[in-house]
């Protein structure tokens, strides 16, 4: 499998009535997608407004998906060379799949399939990038869900070590009174660090900290997006305040950090 590939693992079917009774279903978004990083950020912004999500790589995994679990709409990645057209004219012609919505996130570079996926019947495209509010507004019209499920309201929770604040309900990061921008997964994996500063922390645990359970992320993956991370801070800092423990993984070496982690995180244009 290529770096930075999505894979998804299977997870065994819960019984029927093993859920709560007073539990409510959130709709669920089926995104079409190799891209690891791109689902994960889209992945973020759904569940931010109140929807689940399941990936999928290809036509034949979404029937899977469909014929497995409730679905409510498709969004599909569009990229060069990627056929999406022949994709959404296969959802249209299985029963359990072609009576829902399919939004096309049409990327730079593979804007001439437009013609093409409306020609296989698809209900609303994009072109990026875009803000994300767009999709979710089309999303919340198109299901009648009214954002009766969104997550409007958080309490000003923070994170502080050292010369590192985090505001974890707006996603703003200040190092030394600076605000510094960072992706979703360098995100998550600062918050884990500064919840347990001092601490070493394996690759493992950061996966488990920063990525969905099911998408394989390598050890290698961690590093370039520690590297990344390392790179934001400094900037501002001057300093690598995350050490390299040898073959052990990452610590945060700062004094320790106070504050209660919540909620959810907002993201950047797709």
């Amino acid at each position: 499998m290529r770096h930075g590939e999505a894979r998804v693992l299977k997870k065994q079917a819960r019984p029927l009535g093993s859920r709560n009774a007073n539990y409510v279903m959130k709709p669920k978004i089926a995104i079409c997608s190799h891209d690891a990083e791109f689902y994960l950020v889209l992945s973020h912004i759904l569940k931010v407004d109140g929807f689940s999500d399941a990936l999928a790589r290809d036509v034949d995994e979404m029937v899977e998906l469909a014929a497995e679990t409730p679905v409510d709409a498709w969004v599909m990645d569009c990229r060069p060379h990627n056929h999406m057209a022949d994709v959404c004219s296969r959802l249209r012609q299985d029963p359990r799949t072609g009576p829902l919505p399919v939004v096309a996130l049409i990327a730079p570079g593979a804007e001439d399939q437009h013609i093409g996926l409306l020609k296989s019947g698809i209900d609303e495209s994009f072109i990026r990038p875009l803000a994300p509010a767009k999709l979710l507004d089309y999303l919340h019209t198109r299901l009648g869900t009214g954002r009766q499920f969104g997550l409007r309201t958080h309490s000003a929770m923070s994170l502080n070590c050292g010369d590192i604040e985090m505001q974890i309900d707006t996603h703003h990061v200040r190092c030394n009174g600076t605000e510094i921008s960072l992706g979703p997964i360098e995100f998550k994996l600062l918050r884990h660090m500064l919840e347990h500063p001092g601490k070493v922390l394996s690759r493992d645990e950061l996966i488990r900290a920063a990525w969905p359970g099911n998408i394989y992320v390598g050890p290698r993956t961690v590093d370039v997006h520690i590297s990344r991370l390392r790179t934001s801070i400094k900037q501002s800092a001057h300093t690598n305040p995350i050490r390299t423990v040898r073959l052990g993984g990452y610590a945060l070496e700062y004094q320790k950090a106070q504050g209660t982690s919540v909620g959810s995180l907002l993201a950047d244009d797709l």
